[in-house]
């Protein structure tokens, strides 16, 4: 082999060698970005579950139920509407978190955002539960301050994220974002009133 032979022969090997460091860069990225995604919806759940958030899930949860200003626990409505809220928002900021997972990867129809498939998965029943909720507790909340409660833009990204779990059929499309429809709400507190 001649010198011209050796040169070419290197060449290639430095090509072969970088197109592999290439590859590795890749696979490391996206793997990265993977985990990252995964981190992102896990951390909205996390936000959806512990803290102050919990606690005015409580709350809101207890005026749903009807438990709340019962005899045993006295009624702060001021309290009330700060935890209804301090749910709204939280709910918002999953819809934001969602859409921008949605908006950072390019799907194929062969493959699945799998990041927003387990987050979805994650809050579909909460927010089923709260479809309801939220609205049982806004009438409890305009009843008690004789004011209507002014939550339009707060709810707004609640109704976007019920309504795209609808469409991917996670949560019963009888739930409505703005109004519980009574009787024919499959909400555990209508299933127990119609029991």
């Amino acid at each position: 082999m001649g010198a011209e032979d050796w040169s070419a022969l290197a060449g290639v090997s430095s090509t072969v060698l970088a197109l592999a460091a290439v590859a590795v860069a890749l696979t490391a990225f996206r793997s990265d970005h993977r985990r990252a995604r995964f981190e992102s919806a896990r951390a909205l759940h996390h936000d959806l579950t512990t803290g102050e958030v919990a606690a005015a899930r409580k709350t809101v949860g207890s005026l749903h139920y009807g438990e709340f200003g019962a005899p045993s626990a006295p009624a702060d409505w001021s309290q009330a509407l700060t935890s209804y809220f301090t749910l709204l928002w939280c709910f918002e900021r999953i819809e934001a978190g969602r859409t921008a997972l949605l908006r950072g990867v390019v799907r194929t129809r062969k493959r699945k955002d799998e990041a927003v498939e387990y987050l979805d998965a994650l809050v579909a029943w909460h927010v089923a539960e709260y479809a309801c909720g939220f609205a049982v507790a806004r009438r409890k909340l305009a009843e008690a301050s004789a004011e209507e409660v002014s939550d339009d833009a707060s709810a707004a990204g609640f109704g976007r994220l019920l309504l795209a779990l609808q469409e991917r059929g996670l949560v019963d499309r009888a739930y409505r974002a703005a109004t519980c429809p009574g009787t024919g709400c499959p909400c555990p507190c209508h299933q127990r009133a119609q029991a």
